[in-house]
């Protein structure tokens, strides 16, 4: 009798969209990405005039790195509610992630001109990005099939072809490990040291940085060819990552597979961790590591490597794509884990943790 109960009360909250938006809500605050993409599309196909049900959907949709999803439910929430100022943010920087400056500002021009006192806030990020936009209007480029490197200065056109080259050599040394090929193209963008700064605002440790382009600052250690290639096939890596599990990809699995997959591989990873008996655990490295020291962020990286390794030892590259698909696909971390690596995901972290 409960039982026939609960089955019934579930049937008629499938049909409730208050209920449905009540637990993509509930899903977006646990980080279940896909059951919040089902839960807001199905309750948006029951009341479409609704602009915060096409804004869940489009959230959830952007976590998981679906952007042609997640732009259309934004640009269906602000169809609906012009003003709508959350939709608004969220798709200018869907915009300019996907390299999309001029769109972005446009979006956040037009909500920043409403009354809200929130449109206000936007006006820093707009005064970044016209800044960004007026110093990209000065940059030249050198295409390749599968890259286009941006350079401001024309006596540097033959560094940028040099790029272009290495990133191809990387694509193919990636692609042919991982199984897998990116079909559009990747912008590179060349900056002196300053401008890198401005622009990513990242810890002076950092010496490139992947958004949705590629950006790398020229000179210094980047003038040794070994140097520039670990860092380019780097970065390239995370567009990889961000192509096969979007953004809800655990920080150590991102910057672990990037520092494997590096020409010569983690051996400095291992020297890293060979000089210290520092280990964070991997509950720790789930987010970004920029807010980290410059020796911290050394240690970070170096214990994500030592673990993706272990993960490809186990069970090889392809296991960890297919993870990442999982990702992609809105499984929480836990359980694709288990099933794609055959070991629960706090025995592993605790069998690293033991290294």
């Amino acid at each position: 009798m409960l039982a026939g109960s609960v089955t019934a009360a579930d049937a008629r909250a499938a049909q409730d969209p208050i209920a449905l938006a009540r637990t993509g809500t509930a899903a977006l605050e646990n980080q279940r990405f896909g059951d919040a993409l089902e839960a807001f599309t199905k309750a948006a196909a029951m009341r479409p005039a609704d602009a915060s049900f096409c804004f869940g959907a489009g959230v959830a949709a952007f976590m998981l790195g679906q952007n042609d999803v997640a732009q259309s439910r934004f640009e269906c929430a602000l169809a609906l509610k012009a003003n709508y100022l959350p939709a608004a943010v969220w798709l200018g920087d869907l915009h300019y992630r996907a390299g999309r400056l001029h769109e972005a500002i446009s979006i956040y021009e037009t909500a920043a001109r409403q009354r809200s006192p929130s449109g206000r806030e936007l006006q820093e990020q707009l005064a970044s990005w016209r800044k960004e936009q007026e110093l990209q209007s000065r940059f030249h480029e050198v295409r390749t099939e599968h890259f286009t490197a941006l350079f401001e200065v024309p006596t540097d056109e033959p560094l940028a072809r040099e790029v272009v080259e290495r990133l191809d050599v990387a694509y193919w040394r990636v692609g042919n490990t991982l199984g897998v090929y990116p079909s559009r193209p990747i912008i590179v963008v060349l900056y002196t040291r300053e401008q890198f700064g401005d622009i990513t605002r990242l810890a002076a440790w950092s010496v490139a940085a992947y958004d949705g382009r590629i950006r790398v600052p020229l000179g210094g250690a980047l003038e040794q060819r070994d140097e520039l290639d670990r860092v380019l096939s780097h970065e390239f890596v995370h567009a990889v990552v961000a192509m096969l599990g979007g953004r809800t990809v655990p920080a150590w699995v991102n910057e672990g597979l990037a520092t494997v997959l590096e020409p010569a591989g983690p051996n400095d990873a291992e020297a890293t961790l060979a000089r210290t008996d520092v280990r964070p655990g991997l509950s720790q490295l789930h987010r970004g590591f920029v807010g980290f020291s410059r020796r911290d962020a050394e240690i970070a990286y170096a214990s994500a490597a030592r673990a993706v390794r272990r993960l490809i030892e186990q069970r090889g590259a392809a296991a960890v794509v297919a993870l990442l698909g999982d990702l992609a696909r809105g499984a929480p971390f836990a359980s694709a884990f288990h099933q794609r690596i055959a070991m629960r995901y706090e025995d592993f972290a605790a069998l690293v943790a033991r290294d």
